[in-house]
């Protein structure tokens, strides 16, 4: 699903995986350059789009690069699928989570880095813990369009899972005081189903009470 384009830049949503999960793929169509965030079980039409050398896949290492929002198996588990097709892949992600991963290209852990530049885009790292420890968000700003890759953290009606009351306080946070400063008609791209933007969040977050000892499936409504 084509979700973005003008002269440069693309940007496509796939859905695959048993629990119907998003990956995003961001292509410069003048260079052929392109960044895979997250990549789930099955990622077939998503290797299909990605544009790529299949004669020397060695040459795709410095093209494509893969940016994965958290550990969690359901992100990642197309990984093998697709560097069996691809090549091993630089890929991207939060410091805590790479423990995760068992992954044959190069891993590189975020933990201070502010931006990554890929396919001639700033992307901001916006560090999230809360779902994982490791949770990473990637914000870009196109000027007429800005998008969050969102992973688990942020969805429409509130935030991802968490396993207990600290881990949900650190999702709390990480959205009021992080994720709640971007711009308003920012399009917050979630790991599953649909989209929503950092208006009409805010405005389901305003109903919120927040109490200490809540965690789990929590809804801004609740």
């Amino acid at each position: 699903m084509k979700l973005y384009e003008n002269k440069e830049i693309q940007i496509e949503k796939f859905i695959s995986g048993g629990l119907s999960n998003n990956s995003y793929l961001i292509s410069n169509t003048s260079t052929n350059e392109c960044l895979i965030i997250d990549v789930p079980d099955n990622p077939r039409e998503l290797i299909n789009k990605t544009p790529r050398n299949k004669f020397d896949k060695t040459l795709n290492q410095e093209k494509i690069k893969i940016a994965i929002t958290h550990g969690h198996y359901d992100h990642i588990e197309g990984l093998d699928l697709l560097s069996e097709r691809l090549g091993p892949l630089d890929l991207y992600i939060g410091f805590a989570d790479a423990n995760y991963l068992n992954y044959p290209g190069t891993v590189i852990r975020l933990k201070n880095q502010n931006e990554i530049n890929i396919t001639n885009i700033d992307i901001n790292l916006i560090y999230t813990p809360g779902h994982t420890e490791g949770s990473v968000c990637y914000f870009i700003d196109l000027d007429e369009k800005k998008f969050l890759f969102s992973g688990d953290t942020l969805f429409p009606g509130g935030p991802g899972k968490t396993i207990d009351s600290q881990n949900f306080k650190k999702i709390y946070e990480s959205i009021k005081n992080k994720l709640y400063t971007l711009p308003k008609e920012t399009i917050v791209m979630p790991g599953h189903g649909d989209s929503t933007t950092i208006k009409d969040s805010l405005e389901e977050f305003k109903e919120f009470d927040f109490k200490n000892n809540v965690f789990g499936d929590i809804s801004w409504k609740n």
